[in-house]
């Protein structure tokens, strides 16, 4: 909540008293307490604690008296010619040219009677400024422009996770703002009481905290519908923040919550509007002329190729809440942004699709760059749960996107028997295309246990089939296999001795290892193995 102490510093009475524009001096080198406002003049005798407000530039006199007698400070018309105040250290500010002396005094008379009251009166006018800018269309960075104009402060805007979505750096603190902004994109920076998202909301009030470089803040939660949904940050020197920049921050971040709930309910519709569309273009509802026409309308432009990809979580291994798949939607969403990706997302059921452009029909390659992207960002924030990716092969007709999204799902189903961490790509999967025509085949699992017999059931088979797979793939080559397996030739030899023995294959026949290294690959597909963590 904002400070109602009746205590009126002169620097706080400058910024709330007199007028925005007014010209402090160069440095402040004493900043007592403000009691009364007096008029210049004839017969007027200011006393200790008073303000001078002068028609007219004071003489040299006049100022060594008046610092004699304890004035706090003097504000003198723009323009005026003020003599330095030698034998002094009178403050003299300079009043903009807008200035009515008569207004300026009832103001700060105002402030120093009844402060809370004033405070409130002025937070109105901040928060009407705050909503004139939000109704102007000036979005976040726009309102944070705002707010550094009304403060002289440096305002920074952060979303729940602290990225920064808006900032309005002043001058004096650029030097130092890599190490500021640093700092405040950590959750062990932020105040403990703002941490829990439900809880800031709750509490609904901002927090002082200190910063690196002393430096200070005023940090307040931004809240809707019971959640904070980010943060606003007033920052200045230490010492050098007061009620204004209370007020500023407490009513910017309602008027935060007011724009940012904007956005999404923009963003939503345009999500709505998008989903729906891929809806209709995967169940084949409406004729094709209908659903370009519909693409139209929606901003949606589906005379290039686009490729699908197709999301969803694995299980997660020792996390305590494994995530949403609303969660992969926005990690998605985020994705699509950083990369400045021409896609449509939806959510649908327990994955999450998308149709990226690509700029050919052959590899897609802003569909792949586009996957990494979503990769890297689900595992460095859920380290303990995989998501799996699939992409299907570009297809430069709308009636096609359906064939692209089948090929999608058949990769991400890969991805995730196979534990494959990077996403893949249909194009990629070889003999595995053919496989899944056979899926659910029972002619699959016989053809398995027939080539690879025993192996099957031997106890230790584990390692010998995967020395087998190495050897297939490094097409018989025993340096390569041993090299890949990271063992000695010899010892490669002796386990390629015991296969032979417990199966009775004969690997030096091409149409054995052929049918061996299949066998392999439809194991792989039907028996996926555990997945083993950490492997990116």
């Amino acid at each position: 909540m904002v400070d109602t102490t009746n205590d009126i510093s002169l620097s706080e009475f400058q910024r709330l008293a007199l007028p925005v524009g007014t010209q402090r001096p160069a440095t402040l080198t004493r900043d007592q307490v403000v009691k009364w406002v007096v008029m210049a003049g004839a017969g007027v005798s200011p006393a200790a604690g008073d303000f001078v407000l002068c028609g007219a530039a004071p003489t040299r006199k006049d100022l060594v008296a008046w610092a004699g007698q304890g004035v706090a400070g003097v504000a003198v018309p723009a323009g005026a010619s003020v003599p330095a105040p030698a034998g002094s250290e009178m403050p003299v500010f300079v009043l903009p040219d807008s200035a009515v002396l008569r207004d300026v005094q009832r103001a700060a008379l105002e402030l120093i009677v009844n402060r809370q009251s004033y405070l409130m009166e002025r937070g109105a006018l901040v928060a009407q400024t705050l909503t004139q800018r939000a109704l102007e269309g000036a979005g976040l960075e726009g309102l944070a422009r705002a707010m550094a104009d009304l403060t002289g402060k440096t305002i920074v805007v952060q979303d729940k996770r602290l990225k920064t979505l808006a900032q309005a750096v002043a001058p004096a603190m650029s030097h130092v703002w890599a190490d500021v902004i640093d700092a405040l994109s950590s959750f062990s920076q932020l105040p403990e009481g703002l941490r829990d998202r439900r809880a800031a909301a709750a509490l609904a009030g901002l927090r002082d905290q200190s910063l690196p470089g002393g430096l200070m803040r005023f940090v307040c939660p931004i809240v809707s519908q019971g959640m904070a949904r980010g943060y606003l940050s007033v920052i200045g020197a230490s010492g050098d923040l007061d009620a204004l920049d209370q007020l500023v921050v407490e009513y910017g971040a309602a008027a935060c919550a007011l724009e940012m709930a904007k956005a999404k309910a923009v963003s939503d519709a345009e999500k709505r509007a998008h989903g729906d569309f891929i809806d209709a273009v995967l169940t084949g509802s409406l004729p094709t002329d209908e659903l370009v026409r519909w693409a139209a309308r929606i901003g949606t432009v589906v005379d290039t190729p686009h490729a699908a990809l197709v999301w969803k979580w694995g299980s997660a291994t020792g996390a305590v809440n494994a995530p949403s798949v609303r969660r992969l939607e926005t990690i998605v969403n985020q994705s699509v942004v950083q990369q400045a990706a021409t896609a449509l997302v939806r959510l649908r059921g327990n994955e999450v699709v998308v149709f990226c452009g690509v700029g050919a029909l052959d590899r897609p390659d802003a569909a792949v760059e586009l996957a990494q992207a979503i990769r890297k960002a689900a595992a460095a924030e859920y380290a303990q749960t995989e998501a799996f990716g699939g992409i299907g092969r570009p297809a430069g007709e709308l009636p096609d996107w359906k064939d692209s999204y089948r090929e999608a799902s058949q990769a991400m189903s890969m991805a995730a028997r196979l534990h494959e961490h990077k996403p893949l790509y249909f194009g990629d999967l070889s003999v595995y295309r053919l496989l899944f025509q056979l899926e659910g085949n029972p002619e699959l699992e016989a053809f398995c246990r027939e080539a690879l017999g025993p192996l099957l059931e031997y106890e230790g088979g584990g390692d010998l089939l995967e020395t087998l797979e190495a050897f297939c793939e490094r097409l018989g080559n025993l340096s390569q296999t041993a090299e890949k397996l990271f063992i000695h030739r010899n010892s490669l030899l002796y386990r390629m001795e015991r296969i032979s023995q417990i199966a009775g294959l004969d690997m030096s026949n091409p149409d054995t290892r052929l049918a061996v290294h299949l066998a392999l690959k439809i194991r792989k597909m039907l028996y996926p193995a555990p997945n083993k963590r950490g492997k990116l």
